[in-house]
């Protein structure tokens, strides 16, 4: 039987994910988290789901057990192409509007790979080159969003949204709250990871 990547790459991600919610627990209510074992870790998480339904980070939490369970259940199907507006194009005299471009894989997440102009297909940018844009796009005043939500940084990083949240307190990242959910200021969230 041959081996399965994407199946490998969701049990990676069941463990990331698990661990970053259980150090998020350990740390805020100063417990020892358990050992990074997937039944220990989910027991541990179980055992606090009551704590973590109170926090402020449990509707994240909630969407990315989901977004991962769903995963989990399409290890053999593709996800579709989705794209997030990001603002007008930087180049001279072009009146097309940005968009990321996220490409769904199978049995994965979804990856950033691209920022493509919509009216010259040559205006593109990769993933390695976005912090490069932002300030091309701060310096033509063109609109920046400024405010990131925790599945934005997410989906961006591809960060599980526990350690998000630790290194949000960390740093003390600027937040605010609208309508139940944390958004984050994006300069912070760069000066961190770095674009």
């Amino acid at each position: 039987m041959p081996f399965n990547t994407a199946a490998a790459d969701v049990r990676s991600r069941i463990i990331t994910l698990l661990a970053s919610w259980a150090s998020l627990i350990a740390d805020e209510r100063g417990l020892r988290p358990p050992p990074r074992r997937v039944d220990l870790l989910a027991g541990f998480v179980r055992a606090n789901l009551t704590w973590l339904s109170c926090h402020g980070a449990a509707p994240e939490a909630a969407e990315e057990f989901g977004a991962l369970a769903r995963a989990a259940q399409w290890v053999h199907e593709p996800r579709p192409v989705r794209t997030i507006p990001v603002g007008n194009c930087v180049l001279t005299d072009c009146p097309g509007k940005l968009r990321a471009v996220v490409k769904g894989v199978p049995g994965g997440s979804p990856r950033p790979s691209e920022i493509r102009c919509s009216a010259d297909e040559s205006h593109r940018w990769a993933y390695e080159e976005w912090t490069a844009l932002e300030m091309r796009m701060q310096k033509r005043s063109a609109p920046v969003r400024t405010w990131y939500s925790v599945s934005d940084i997410g989906l961006l990083s591809d960060i599980p949204a526990g350690s998000i949240y630790r290194l949000a307190n960390q740093h003390r990242w600027r937040r605010q709250k609208v309508s139940g959910k944390v958004y984050y200021h994006h300069a912070d969230v760069t000066a961190v990871l770095g674009g």
